[in-house]
């Protein structure tokens, strides 16, 4: 695989995929508060309110990670900060497949999808320009 010659870091979600999950979001607490009313009424059992705990805390650690999430490359490694950190030394890359959408970059968050030795498939996202360009650069085998 080529070799990075300079550092770059970022933000793995774009402003505009930070807005996007912030309406739906906003969309959803609306929507939970406006049937509070009725959801209350109803007798929930524990199993139940355990799930409906569990899947609030999950869409709110997304939300939070989408917000504070990074991603950076340098010569021997790809990392992005999530839930569970990830991290892929570039020496063990085996393929790399850079999915950029033109003129929905917006919409799609641009993202490097690598095969790794011994570890299967892992997904970087990235909103950074340089970032995005030494993720195009490693698909394409070439030195960045």
């Amino acid at each position: 695989m080529p070799f990075i010659a300079e550092p770059a870091e970022g933000p793995a979600f774009s402003v505009s995929a930070k807005v996007i999950a912030t309406a739906l979001l906003a969309v959803m607490l609306w929507t939970a508060a406006s049937a509070a009313p009725q959801v209350a009424a109803h007798r929930w059992s524990p199993p139940q309110l355990l799930l409906g705990l569990v899947a609030m805390a999950a869409l709110g650690l997304g939300y939070y990670w989408i917000l504070r999430s990074r991603t950076g490359i340098d010569h021997t490694h790809i990392r992005q900060t999530w839930l569970w950190p990830k991290v892929v030394a570039i020496a063990d890359v085996t393929e790399a497949k850079f999915i950029y959408v033109p003129f929905v970059a917006w919409l799609i968050t641009p993202r490097l999808v690598v095969r790794v030795r011994g570890q299967g498939k892992v997904v970087f996202h990235a909103a950074d320009p340089r970032v995005l360009a030494a993720f195009a650069r490693l698909s394409l085998g070439q030195p960045v």
